[in-house]
């Protein structure tokens, strides 16, 4: 069963709940059912959102655009049999007008649910993956920020900064699009890689098809293979060839660099660390670096280029490392 159709299932359970303890009559098995039931965090917290939804429908209930819709069950409810006692805390009994706003707030609820993105976040250093309902997969890099808002027609994924590898559930009626500024990657049933790279992004496809387009362009401008990359910030973007386990380590924890600018790389280093490496001789950042990092080892990264290039690295009197050439 999906995440999605979980959900679903909670939602009505509590709708179920709701309406059933609401009624004239209560049973002391109702009540110890709605507890059992209720022991689910899950459970508890999807009551709990149908609670906050009822409030809101009520304000609406007594609007001059509820009047029409509820009166004419108000004036059937008035007819009904004297309430009985009512349940001590927020239940009171329904009604016909009750249930007309109850249905509001179920409809309310949906709605609301399907506009509202979600938003999932990464700090420095850290890595998080995230299944979504329709069973893709989202690895978020360090410091990354996304939001996700599915629809009946496409299932759109904003990556407002960071990096995320994206494994994609087929669904040919509903395209997963990926949107990194300017860019926006198109993809079916695929494994790609997305970071936002300045106006831009860097895509590098690790499995099956992906269009990508700049906002300028009408229909896709690229087209990529497995092991191909673009990044669209440059000046004159173009399709290359790439090393995907070297591109994609990151997954892995891990940092790869093949024949990098020093410079590039603690760049990159410093992605993972709240105290960054300063290097503050120009004469070395252009000097070549190749080797596999874990991710966040900023004193092993710094102890391998003390060893291999004979750079000097001091520490300055705030804890972080400061990078120089051979005097």
């Amino acid at each position: 069963m999906t995440i999605e159709a979980e959900a679903d299932i909670r939602r009505k359970e509590a709708a179920d709940w709701f309406s059933k303890l609401n009624q004239r009559k209560v049973t002391t098995a109702d009540i110890k059912g709605f507890s059992a039931w209720r022991r689910d965090p899950e459970n508890a917290r999807a009551f709990s959102r149908l609670e906050a939804m009822w409030d809101a429908a009520g304000t609406l209930a007594k609007t001059s655009g509820m009047a029409a819709l509820t009166e004419d069950a108000a004036s059937r409810a008035r007819q009904a049999p004297k309430r009985r006692r009512s349940l001590p805390g927020r239940l009171i009994p329904l009604g016909a007008a009750g249930a007309a706003v109850l249905a509001l707030a179920l409809g309310s609820w949906s709605w609301w649910s399907a506009q509202r993105p979600d938003a999932y976040d990464t700090a420095i250093g850290e890595q998080r993956t995230v299944r979504l309902t329709d069973g893709s997969r989202i690895i978020l890099d360090t410091d990354t920020h996304v939001t996700v808002r599915f629809s009946g027609s496409e299932r759109l994924v904003t990556l407002a900064s960071g990096r995320a590898m994206f494994e994609v559930e087929g669904d040919p009626d509903r395209p997963f699009l990926v949107k990194a500024g300017d860019t926006e990657v198109t993809a079916i049933g695929t494994r790609f890689d997305v970071r936002r790279s300045g106006a831009g992004a860097q895509i590098v496809l690790v499995e099956g098809q992906v269009a990508v387009r700049q906002d300028a362009s009408v229909r896709p401008t690229w087209t990529l293979a497995p092991g191909q990359q673009v990044t669209t910030s440059v000046q004159r973007p173009g399709v290359i060839a790439v090393n995907v386990p070297a591109a994609t380590s990151w997954t892995t924890g891990r940092l790869t660099f093949e024949n990098t600018p020093i410079a590039v790389a603690v760049a990159e280093v410093n992605r993972y660390s709240p105290s960054p490496v300063e290097l503050r001789d120009d004469r070395i950042s252009s000097v070549r670096v190749s080797g596999v990092f874990d991710a966040g080892d900023v004193d092993g990264f710094v102890a391998a280029l003390r060893d291999l290039y004979a750079l000097e690295a001091t520490r300055a009197p705030d804890g972080h490392l400061v990078l120089t050439g051979p005097a």
